[in-house]
């Protein structure tokens, strides 16, 4: 009975703390973050966040896959969001869905890029344009 428990506490523990997402919605996830880039708070007014946000959005492009990039670009780093989640407190799908693309976004307002191309689940590329 005694060797048995550790192992079972760990397969219970592991299947309580794994989150298990089957999709995101792009268009939940292109509007969550327009409303982020377009809204103003209490908070952001005070600490200056809402014209960073709405400047990043304004400067940086984010694209679904490469043949929506119509110029030709130059690939400068290659990124991931990978949020802490606990599942039983907040699960990882509206995470990711509220601030993937606002992270991607400033990630390359930071390095000065033109955009963005989402990969997968959680990476991204920052791209700059040649031309």
């Amino acid at each position: 009975m005694k060797k048995n428990f550790i192992p079972t506490i760990a397969v219970i523990t592991t299947i309580i703390f794994t989150s298990c997402s089957s999709y995101f919605s792009v268009e939940k996830m292109k509007s969550n973050y327009e409303r982020r880039a377009h809204s103003t708070t209490i908070v952001g007014k005070m600490l200056s966040t809402d014209k960073h946000e709405a400047d990043v959005y304004n400067s940086v492009r984010v694209y679904m896959n490469d043949k929506e990039v119509e110029r030709p670009f130059q690939v400068i780093a290659l990124g991931a969001y990978r949020p802490l989640i606990l599942p039983l407190i907040r699960r990882e799908r509206p995470r990711i869905e509220k601030y993937y693309f606002l992270r991607a976004a400033k990630q390359a307002y930071k390095l000065k890029a033109d955009g963005v191309i989402i990969d997968d689940k959680n990476n991204y590329r920052i791209i700059k344009f040649t031309d």
